[in-house]
């Protein structure tokens, strides 16, 4: 098998083994996601719902040590007793001391007797909720008939900008004595969301029991856009509810008990989607890592491969093809039907090689040979292929027109006589040849056999003209 066959089996079964090991891998994925994600969405959405209720309890704790107050419920008890102008004085300064120290922007409290609104700045309205749209949080607060409550509002009397407001009720002996609370900016809030929604990516809303939404990073949502279709559970129910809405999408949602809203946590399915680009990313990193590793291994494989097998093919002292791969050759061209008009069969044998290696010594006989060798392959070389089949014996198959054929034994006359060993100092080779074109209707073995008797006949002509005694050759 050639080295590119053996380099694209190996690169086609790597190819497969990563597509198997990507498709486990991802079925694996798919299946884990798949069976731990309520509970990994669950987690998520508890430490969400941590640092979101610590951060919105401060306002409530706030208001409830103001309504636990005794200054503040003698000062409200006392009302009545005073001027409009010194209630405003005390409770401003009050309020004041109170929102300084709490670190707040609002602190408030409505009298239940009088219903005026005091504030750090002192006596700011008369509330008045059956007339005033604004001021129907007051009843509203006192109908739920709960100690404490969130309310997500626009100061009015601070440039409208939203707040939530943290009201508390204010009673002694089981008297109603007014509401008290405080006010932070939802910026705050917004800002500890937004980073939050960028931490794990996803969205997050705090929402009422009718899905309207009461926190939101976007302004324009609050107490106007509802999240509906969502599975809120019951008031009393303080566990986690993790709902599936979409390929890789989840949605948890926590009811809050001190704030009377739900958490609300919508997964995009990123996370997810991330994972299993991870997943692909790493495999495709391992597949070419490995697919490296191989492609290097098989080429110094096929590299020694070629390089064991060519020299197997090889004649050692004249670097030309041997004998085995003349047989092999020969063998490949038996079978076929035609040579081809441009195919030529070239005997060659060294004349005097005896004589040289009996006078001399082999080393000048191996040099004569290698010279006959590099004659033969200069100008016969690129042509076709030259092989060494015996001591001094030579076989050539080229491919060319047959009337270039003899231009060539004169320009290899040349190059041999210009031939000079270090040892040997003349160079003489006789050269046969025979020709699909003058014999077509021959094969390989016939043209083999016209081209030694042309080759002997050379030879023998040869030793008639030098007038050395053959047998001594």
């Amino acid at each position: 098998m050639s080295r590119s066959k053996v380099t694209k089996l190996a690169f086609a079964i790597v190819f497969i083994c990563f597509l198997l090991s990507t498709f486990v891998s991802m079925w694996s994925l798919d299946h884990m996601v798949r069976h731990n994600m309520n509970e990994m969405n669950k987690m998520m959405a508890a430490r969400i719902y941590e640092q979101i209720s610590q951060e919105l309890s401060e306002p409530l704790l706030f208001s409830r040590t103001m309504s636990s107050d005794s200054f503040l419920a003698k000062a409200i008890e006392q009302e009545g007793s005073l001027t409009e102008e010194e209630a405003s004085h005390m409770m401003g300064e009050f309020l004041t001391d109170m929102r300084e120290g709490l670190g707040c922007e609002k602190a408030f409290v409505v009298s239940a007797d009088s219903l005026r609104y005091y504030s750090d700045k002192g006596l700011e309205k008369v509330v008045d909720p059956d007339t005033v749209e604004y001021d129907k949080w007051y009843t509203e607060f006192l109908d739920r008939n709960r100690e404490y409550y969130l309310d997500v509002d626009v100061d009015e009397l601070n440039r409208d900008i939203w707040t939530v407001f943290a009201n508390c009720r204010m009673e002694r002996e089981g008297k109603l004595l007014g509401v008290c609370g405080v006010g932070v900016h939802m910026t705050r809030t917004q800002d500890l969301i937004r980073a939050l929604e960028k931490e794990y990516q996803v969205k997050i809303n705090l929402i009422d029991s009718n899905g309207l939404i009461q926190l939101d990073t976007d302004e324009g949502n609050i107490e106007k856009a509802y999240l509906k279709d969502l599975e809120l559970g019951g008031s009393d129910n303080s566990d986690y509810i993790c709902s599936k809405t979409g390929r890789g999408q989840y949605v948890v949602t926590k009811y809050i008990k001190d704030l009377d809203w739900y958490l609300v946590v919508q997964n995009s399915g990123d996370n997810g989607k991330w994972q299993f680009i991870n997943v692909i990313v790493l495999n495709l990193a391992l597949f070419f890592f490995v697919l490296a590793i191989l492609i290097f291994a098989i080429r110094i494989i096929a590299m020694r491969t070629i390089t064991l097998s060519e020299a197997s093919f090889k004649d050692q002292s004249t670097r030309l093809l041997n004998r085995r791969a003349f047989e092999e050759e020969k063998a490949r061209l038996m079978n076929n039907m035609t040579l081809g008009e441009d195919f030529i069969y070239v005997t060659a044998d060294v004349n005097g090689l005896k004589t040289v290696n009996d006078t001399l010594g082999h080393a000048a006989g191996d040099e004569l040979i290698q010279g006959a060798a590099a004659c033969l392959k200069k100008c016969f070389g690129k042509y076709g292929k030259i092989y060494r089949i015996g001591g001094d014996e030579f076989a050539l198959i080229l491919s060319l027109p047959e009337k270039r054929i003899e231009g060539l034994k004169k320009e290899f006359e040349t190059v041999m006589t210009a031939w000079s060993g270090e040892k040997v100092k003349d160079l003489s080779v006789s050269l046969g040849y025979a020709s699909a074109r003058e014999f077509p209707s021959e094969n390989l073995a016939e043209l083999s056999r016209i081209s030694d008797e042309r080759m002997y006949e050379a030879k023998a002509e040869y030793y008639r003209v030098s007038g050395k005694d053959r047998r001594k050759q």
